[in-house]
């Protein structure tokens, strides 16, 4: 018989293999003739047919290939356990890689054989039998061994492709990239139904058990236990490097794309992740607003700290940021929820468009359906407080209040938080309603665990980029299976020591603070949570400049100007009249020029007083502003708050953006050239935030009384870019507030990360039991299953132990 390389590609037998076997076999393969061949050639066409017609794509019964995962051959031990499944052993040689055997088969009666124990099986299951995976649904001219497929199974196509070739000096080609998918397709299908059958028998098959049991640690109650003020704490966030390009075909011309070329594939990978686009779309906010129970938000809700301003610091907020992205690629990116130890709740595909609400609420919708359903069948507690965070969640919390969604969101007690770091980029009123730091009941949690998830996961993008939608699926749900059970699960019990060790170190300045808080007259903690209350009544009560200060501040700008032009107009007239040229021809270009220079000045001189006319009718003014007038002054002093306030909104953008440069520089996954080119835009952001500074110091130095000039380092040296939302008040009164000392400020963040440390130590207590419980009822549990099955479905009751 042919040799068989273990390792690689290899040429299919075009005819029963022959070799050292005994009577009783030889007979069974040989009665497998050629006549057999062809006709099982035509039921495979036939079979493909039915399938194409069903939009159904059929893959071998997996049953009649469990054997193989646990059968050693000559000499072979035991192989490691990859993804929860035993690996498939193979006969071995000397060699291998990819390699073409002889379209004639010769008897080789000294080398290892194995043998077909039925040959009325269908060719196709005897090659998995063998432990082979062919490349194409009829004719297996190639096929490709499964130790082989497991070892590629967390690699990428073409490179391991072109190991293979050069490890035995074999000139790459194209198309075996294609068998290679191919058979790792027909691979992956029989791993996805050997699991399927797992959970099937385990009673975890449900569409929503593997979201509504990912952790162990925020998810397993057990009896007894504490009571959180969060029972789970959450994060989401969207990701555009996982984007996939449409194919599309040619087009002549370059400003309009081709006909999209894709191939229909009624395959849909990764369901245990992945929710339906179908299901997402519906949650489209066009889709829902203007229907019958919606409101349109109330003004005093943009007051509750979803502030104007936040959601454009982001850029994948940005509808121009997705649109040359449209042309090119289908699913843009990805959005993901996670617990707060990592491990994948949803994800959703970001389709032609970028991070948008839909995605946010159709993950909301879905996730807390599942739990009020779940309570609702174990009979369970009413449910506790969840906190999601999210890089703009006080805007999304406004778009969830006055959403269909608010109802079930209040019921399950769900409410919107932002991130560690993206709350920093928040003005400072967001950051008292929705930063973790001063919410109670968030430990020591930053809720950004996306960002590290995605510096991970940004290892697919080469692989997926130009992937079908099925391989994108199946790549990307395959990473998070192997995340979930191999990286976060095994990181667990790691991720609560280093937490446990970090809450006790910030624990250990405790007296010092205290000792700190005494020395300003602060003798209890309800003191420091006074002054959040009264920060919170004082940016609640500034409002937005009325539009009649608008009117006053445009109209002494606009007379400004007028005065000006006036003075223009008069010194142009002067001019005029006192030009008179003893040769008018050779001075025709001078005159012209002086009369053209005052007809200019007369033209804005009329523009301007008709502005001016028309804003002293709107003000109702009964005669006009003169520099001596009090309401001239009064304006004037506005307009330099005006300016002032204007100048520290500049530096406050141009900081924010400069500390998102700086995260995403230091970020791992992020190339050299980024790296190059985000050094490149801070030397710019740095030259306009000097320029910003000196903007801001001549805006400040025309105050009364004049407020202390910046220096560039006081402002990149800022921790948080809301210390500056108490420059923008004009009000000199507000800096002699015990909370808008800076001093007392650092204390107010030192205390309340002593609280937030005391309880995470609460909240790791409770998840340190749950993870205990967890790890000894579920080796029981699949112990017991694995036990109750093994006599009517060995095979079945292996792979659990495998699961196990």
């Amino acid at each position: 018989m042919p040799v068989f390389r273990d390792s690689g590609i290899v040429r299919a037998p075009a005819r029963p293999l022959r070799g050292n076997v005994d009577g009783q076999t030889r007979s069974k393969m040989r009665n497998y003739t050629h006549s057999q061949a062809n006709q099982h050639k035509k039921n495979l066409e036939k079979e493909r047919q039915d399938s194409a017609k069903s939009n159904k794509i059929n893959f071998p019964d997996f049953n009649a290939y469990l054997d193989i995962y646990r059968e050693n051959l000559d000499g072979e031990g035991d192989l490691p356990t990859i993804d929860g499944e035993g690996s498939c052993p193979t006969s071995t040689s000397a060699g291998g890689g990819i390699e073409e055997a002889e379209e004639e088969w010769e008897d080789i009666e000294d080398e290892e054989t194995r043998l077909f124990k039925e040959a009325e099986q269908t060719y196709r299951a005897l090659l998995v039998r063998q432990g082979y995976f062919p490349c194409s649904p009829l004719l297996h001219k190639s096929v490709i061994s499964t130790r082989t497929l497991e070892l590629y199974h967390h690699l990428l196509y073409a490179p391991f492709v072109r190991a293979l070739c050069d490890l035995h000096g074999i000139r790459f080609r194209n198309h075996l990239c294609v068998q290679f998918s191919e058979a790792y397709d027909a691979f992956r299908a029989v791993k996805t139904s050997i699991l399927s059958s797992i959970k099937t028998v385990l009673g975890r098959d449900s569409p929503d058990w593997r979201s509504l049991n990912a952790c162990p640690a925020c998810q397993y109650p057990t009896a007894g236990e504490s009571e959180l003020e969060f029972e789970m704490l959450a994060a989401m966030d969207g990701n555009d490097s996982l984007k996939r390009v449409e194919r599309r075909e040619a087009s002549g011309d370059t400003s309009t794309p081709g006909r999209v070329k894709e191939r229909y594939d009624p395959r849909v990978g990764g369901r245990d992740y992945f929710l339906d686009p179908k299901e997402v779309d519906e949650w489209d906010i066009k889709n829902w607003r203007n229907q019958e129970g919606w409101k349109e938000p109330a003004p005093q809700l943009s007051k509750t700290g979803a502030e104007k301003g936040c959601e454009d610091r982001w850029e994948n907020m940005k509808k121009s940021h997705t649109e040359a992205d449209r042309g090119i690629f289908d699913e843009t990116g990805i959005f993901v929820a996670t617990c707060r130890h990592m491990f994948v709740l949803w994800a959703l595909d970001m389709i032609k468009s970028g991070e948008q609400r839909k995605y946010a609420l159709a993950f909301l919708h879905r996730f807390l359906s599942a739990i009020k359903e779940e309570r609702a069948n174990l009979g369970l507690r009413s449910p506790g407080k969840k906190a999601f965070g999210y890089d703009i969640g006080c805007q999304l919390q406004t778009t969830l209040d006055t959403s269909p969604l608010q109802p079930l969101a209040e019921e399950e007690n769900a409410r919107m938080v932002t991130g560690s770091l993206h709350g920093h980029a928040h003005n400072r009123l967001c950051q008292l309603k929705f930063l973790l730091s001063y919410i109670n009941g968030c430990g020591l949690e930053d809720l950004e665990v996306l960002e590290r998830l995605f510096s991970l996961s940004n290892a697919l993008a080469m692989a997926i980029r130009h992937a079908s939608k099925f391989h994108r699926r199946q790549m990307i749900s395959s990473w998070f299976y192997h995340h979930d059970n191999f990286e976060a699960y095994a990181n667990l019990s790691k991720f609560i020591y280093n937490n446990y060790r970090q809450a006790l170190t910030i624990l250990e300045a405790k007296d010092s603070v205290i000792s700190r808080m005494r020395a300003i007259g602060v003798l209890d903690g309800k003191e420091i949570f006074g002054w959040l209350d009264e920060e919170k009544e004082y940016l609640e009560s500034r409002r937005e400049e009325p539009e009649e200060d608008l009117n006053r501040m445009d109209l002494y700008v606009k007379q400004v100007k007028l005065n000006e032009c006036r003075a223009h107009l008069e010194a142009a007239h002067s001019a005029f009249i006192a030009y008179n040229p003893s040769d008018y021809p050779a001075n025709v270009k001078r005159t012209n020029a002086v009369e053209q220079t005052m007809r200019h000045e007369q033209e804005k001189e009329e523009k301007l007083m008709s502005e001016v006319h028309f804003l002293e009718r709107r003000l109702e003014l009964k005669e006009p502003w003169t520099e001596d007038s009090e309401e001239w002054k009064k304006a004037e002093e506005m307009f330099k708050n005006h300016s002032y306030r204007k100048a520290v909104n500049r530096l406050e953008g141009l900081i924010v953006a400069r500390i998102f440069e700086l995260s995403k520089m230091h970020m791992a996954g992020t190339g050299y050239k980024m790296r190059q080119h985000l050094g490149k835009a801070l030397k710019t952001r740095s030259k306009a935030i000097q320029e910003a500074v000196r903007t801001y110091n001549t805006a400040a130095a025309k105050l009364s009384p004049p407020r202390e000039a910046l220096s560039y380092d006081e402002v990149v040296e800022k921790a948080y870019v809301s210390e500056l939302d108490f420059l923008k008040d004009t009000d000199s009164n507000i800096h002699e507030k015990i909370w808008a000392v800076p001093a007392n400020r650092v204390l107010m963040t030192e205390y309340f990360k002593l609280f937030r440390a005391s309880e995470e130590l609460d909240r790791l207590h409770v998840e340190i039991h749950r993870l205990l419980t967890y790890m000894k009822e579920e080796q029981e549990y699949l112990r017991a299953v694995e036990l109750n099955i093994s006599e009517n479905n060995p095979q079945l009751a292996y792979q659990v132990s495998l699961y196990r």
